[in-house]
C-alpha cells in the first residue's frame, strides 16, 4: 500500500476543510483509496491524507505517457492524422485554434535565438524540442523521472536536469519564459515552486502554467470519475482563483487565462463513468481514444470553453520590473 499522511492545505496552510469524495486509480491501477477535500480558507482541492514524498515515484508506471515519446494504439493513429492535417493551411489554422493552449502568439513571436526557456516537469522534452526547432531558443528542462530524462536525450538530444526545480543549478533572473505543463497538480509544495519560478524569471519575464480546472463542468459532473483528477498522481486540483492567489503572493501578476477547447479529457471521464476504469483489456481505450467521439464532442467542448468551464486552463503571469 502507498503510505499517506495528514497535511495542512498545500496553498494557504489552513487546517479546516470539507470532505469531497474518495477516489481510486482508474488509469494504472495503483492500489488504495484516496480522499480529496476542499480547503475552507482558500478553496484549493487537495488529497488529504496525502501520499508522502518518498512514495510518489511508485505512482508512475514505466509506461506513464508523459515520460515517453512514443504514441501507441489509437493514439498513434490520431497523432498521424493530426500530422497530415496540420500541413493543410486552412485546416491547420482551425486545428491550432482548437488545440493550441500553449504559448500565445503575442509571446511566441518575440522568441528568438537569444531567448532562454525553462520547462518544469518537461517529461520527454517534446515541447522544448518544438520550440528549439522552430525558434532556435536556448531550452532547459527539469524532471524527476529517469525515464523522461533519458527519453529527452535519446529522442531530441536535450540535456535535462533530473531532480526538482529547487535542486536545479540555475541562476536567478535568467529565463525569459518558464513553463509548467500539467505539473503543479503533481507536487506537494506549490508555494516553493512558485517562489522559485519568480526568482528565476527575468524582469518582465513570463510564466505559463497549465493545470486541470476543478471549476469545470465535467469536474462537477463526474466527481471521483473525472479524468483529470488522475488519482493518486494529482495531489492538488486547481481553480482560477487558487492559481491567481498562488502566483500573486509570489510577485507574479496574472495577465490572462486560456480555457482548453478540446474534449480529450471528457472522453476519459465517459470511459470511467461507463466502464469504471481504463484498465480492463475488454474496454481499454474504447472511449478514451475514440477519434469519432472526439469529433462528436468537439462542439460541446468549444461551448464549455467559451463559458470558461473547461477541464484544463493555461494561466499566464508576468514578473513586473519592481520585483
Amino acid at each position: 500500500m502507498i503510505r499517506t499522511e495528514k497535511i495542512s492545505c498545500n496553498l494557504c496552510g489552513g487546517e479546516d476543510s470539507e470532505f469531497l469524495f474518495e477516489a481510486r486509480d482508474r488509469l494504472h491501477g495503483i492500489e488504495g483509496a484516496f480522499s480529496y477535500v476542499r480547503c475552507s480558507e482558500c478553496g484549493l482541492v487537495y488529497m488529504n491524507p496525502q501520499v508522502v514524498p518518498e512514495e510518489t515515484a511508485k505512482l508512475y508506471p514505466s509506461d506513464y505517457a508523459p515520460h515517453t515519446t512514443a504514441a501507441k494504439g489509437a493514439a498513434s493513429g490520431i497523432r498521424s492524422l493530426y500530422n497530415r492535417l496540420i500541413k493543410t493551411p486552412v485546416i491547420a489554422q482551425f486545428i491550432k485554434w482548437i488545440t493550441n493552449v500553449k504559448i500565445t502568439n503575442e509571446i511566441y513571436r518575440r522568441l528568438d535565438q537569444k531567448s532562454r526557456i525553462l520547462d518544469i516537469g518537461c517529461g520527454a522534452g517534446a515541447f522544448l524540442n518544438r520550440v528549439k526547432t522552430d525558434k532556435g531558443c536556448e531550452v532547459n528542462g527539469v524532471d524527476i523521472s529517469v525515464a523522461a530524462v533519458e527519453a529527452a536525450k535519446n529522442s531530441f538530444g536535450l540535456d535535462i536536469f533530473k531532480g526538482t526545480i529547487t535542486e536545479a543549478p540555475f541562476e536567478d533572473d535568467s529565463f525569459d519564459v518558464i513553463t509548467a505543463w500539467w505539473y503543479l497538480e503533481h507536487i506537494p509544495d506549490p508555494n516553493v515552486t512558485a517562489a522559485r519560478i519568480a526568482s528565476l524569471l527575468k524582469p518582465n519575464g513570463h510564466c505559463i502554467i497549465g493545470v486541470p480546472n476543478f471549476e469545470s463542468f465535467n469536474a462537477k459532473r463526474f466527481k471521483d470519475k473525472w479524468y483529470h483528477l488522475d488519482c493518486p498522481r494529482h495531489l492538488c486540483i486547481w481553480t482560477p482563483p487558487a492559481m491567481k492567489r498562488l502566483l500573486e503572493q509570489h510577485g507574479l501578476t496574472v495577465t490572462g487565462i486560456i480555457y482548453d477547447k478540446t474534449p480529450w479529457g471528457l472522453r476519459g471521464s465517459l470511459q470511467y463513468a461507463l466502464f469504471g476504469d481504463n484498465i480492463d483489456p475488454k474496454h481499454h481505450n474504447s472511449i478514451r481514444q475514440s477519434l469519432l467521439l472526439w469529433m462528436l464532442l468537439l462542439p460541446w467542448s468549444i461551448i464549455v470553453s467559451l463559458l470558461k468551464k473547461s477541464d484544463i486552463i493555461v494561466v499566464y503571469a508576468k514578473k513586473t520590473m519592481d520585483e
